[in-house]
């Protein structure tokens, strides 16, 4: 009922509703599936330790459906899960994650134990563009887990905070985290981790100071949107993408040319362009990437002459300010303020307190907003590359598909992109 009742509430908005520990079972899971995906004032949902076993999954499926949901607590939803059903509900999980049309922000998956069953979902981390914090806090996931969830902050450049003890994460497995955040500029908080470093301090004082102390300076720096290395605005993302298209377009270039044989039309320039074209598109990202990368970045320039413009604004600001609340002084007080060296005086001082230091604005501008930005564009840029590479090696999978089944190449000319660019009677008028 009041599920339902929130489900014809159009007044209300953002929404926390909190059902831990109600110990729904299946029944209430049945409730849960058939009418949380049209209560559109939720904005949290705690659905913690509720014993919903298998019926997690359809639940999980159902919140899917609702994008007014930006927060999700699930800690202990796991415990006293059959081992069976665990898989089907972290599939749920991952393809909830997943979803371009569910813009999850918060996810709490603390005390579920999952160990070996949380990999699959840490690797899904790297593409999710939504999540700003995860509490993974434990779940025995080791330093398998560790590495993955590594490997993922490489990629992911949306996550803020991860909070992620109890996982019996050892030194290794922190170090291996501290070398992803050398590239990562979007991560500014992970709770240390007590119970997982107490061994490490015991055993490894030293080393273990100087990893902890290396992520929290990561942090801090990304925290003070300390400007990025160069070259850095693409989160190494080629190295976990296309792997099986690759493969696919390795084996139908394979074919291809057993065909070309085969038909002894190895010199057929069409068919040789297009396999030139099929080993270009595995390395086109990365050359995407390279192509725009440069020494001063035109956007950091001008984001560092607006902090120098607006110093001149801020100054000439000031200094009217000043003399309009001197003007004001003298005309509330003539007796007291009303005097040549009093005024003479004051506005000395009052100089002396103007100064708003340009590497102040610079800071603010072009370290702080400017890094933001700067996360920004990258995404973008990855976008547009993405687009551009997916849509080559579509077009070479499709090519190399319909030759093999005996349709033959489309006969294109070959021309430069300046050429395309042309129009088409400019172009006739050349020829």
């Amino acid at each position: 009922h009041l599920l339902l009742g929130l489900a014809c509430n159009e007044s209300t908005a953002g929404l926390y509703l909190d059902l831990s520990c109600n110990q729904l079972g299946s029944q209430g899971a049945h409730v849960l599936e058939s009418c949380i995906h049209g209560v559109r004032v939720l904005q949290s949902l705690d659905i913690s330790d509720n014993n919903l076993d298998a019926e997690l999954s359809p639940v999980l499926t159902a919140i899917g459906k609702n994008p007014s949901i930006k927060s999700l607590h699930m800690s202990r939803s796991f415990t006293g899960m059959k081992v069976k059903h665990i898989g089907s509900v972290m599939e749920a999980l991952v393809a909830l994650v997943q979803k371009d049309d569910f813009p999850l922000t918060e996810l709490v998956l603390s005390e579920n134990k999952l160990r070996n069953d949380i990999h699959n979902f840490i690797n899904a981390l790297g593409s999710n563009q939504s999540l700003q914090m995860l509490d993974i806090t434990g779940n025995l996931m080791g330093d398998i887990g560790a590495r993955l969830l590594a490997k993922a902050l490489q990629i992911n450049n949306k996550l803020r905070t991860i909070s992620m003890d109890r996982n019996n994460i050892t030194l290794q497995g922190y170090s291996d985290i501290v070398y992803a955040l050398e590239n990562n500029y979007s991560m500014r908080n992970i709770p240390f981790p007590v119970f997982d470093m107490a061994p490490c301090l015991k055993n490894h004082p030293e080393k273990t100071d100087s990893v902890m102390r290396r992520m929290q300076e990561l942090l801090q720096r990304n925290g003070n949107g300390l400007k990025r290395s160069n070259g850095q605005g693409f989160r190494l993302q080629h190295g976990f993408l296309l792997s099986s298209t690759h493969q696919l377009i390795d084996k139908l270039v394979s074919e291809t040319q057993e065909t070309m044989s085969l038909r002894q039309n190895s010199n057929d320039t069409g068919v040789q362009r297009l396999l030139d074209d099929a080993e270009n598109s595995k390395q086109l990202l990365p050359k995407l990437q390279e192509a725009v990368r440069c020494e001063m970045h035109p956007i950091e320039v001008k984001l560092g002459r607006v902090a120098n413009d607006l110093s001149h604004v801020i100054q000439a600001y000031l200094e009217e300010t000043m003399e309009t609340m001197l003007r004001t002084g003298v005309d509330q007080c003539p007796k007291s303020l009303g005097n040549q060296n009093v005024i003479n005086e004051l506005r000395k001082n009052c100089l002396e307190r103007l100064n708003v230091s340009e590497e102040f604005l610079t800071s603010c501008i072009v370290n702080s907003a400017g890094s933001e930005i700067m996360n920004k564009i990258s995404e973008v840029e990855q976008a547009l590359a993405g687009v551009i590479a997916d849509r080559a090696t579509d077009e070479v999978v499709e090519a190399l598909t319909r030759y093999r089944r005996g349709l033959g190449i489309a006969d294109s000319p070959h021309l430069t992109y300046d050429d395309l660019n042309t129009p088409d009677v400019l172009r006739s008028r050349s020829n």
